[in-house]
């Protein structure tokens, strides 16, 4: 069995934490785009932020984003 790391934010800490990001101002002025289907990201259908290839990417709530990028890291 492999053990992985998980890092989470509890959501009300999940302003300050896009704001180091330089992520919040485009989500506040619906300019930040999930990195795969390329809709719009809200507070609403936000999921999760990483990292490929040295770039910050966020991610929607779509089942299938999600599991797309999940199998890439896995």
């Amino acid at each position: 069995m492999r053990n992985k790391e998980i890092k989470a934010i509890h959501e009300q800490d999940l302003n300050t934490f896009l704001e180091k990001l330089e992520l919040l101002k485009p989500l506040n002025n619906g300019e930040l785009r999930c990195s795969l289907c390329d809709i719009t990201i809200t507070k609403e259908n936000f999921k999760f932020v990483y990292s490929e290839n040295g770039e910050i990417k966020v991610c929607c709530n779509k089942i299938e984003c999600y599991e797309k990028i999940i199998s890439k890291i896995d």
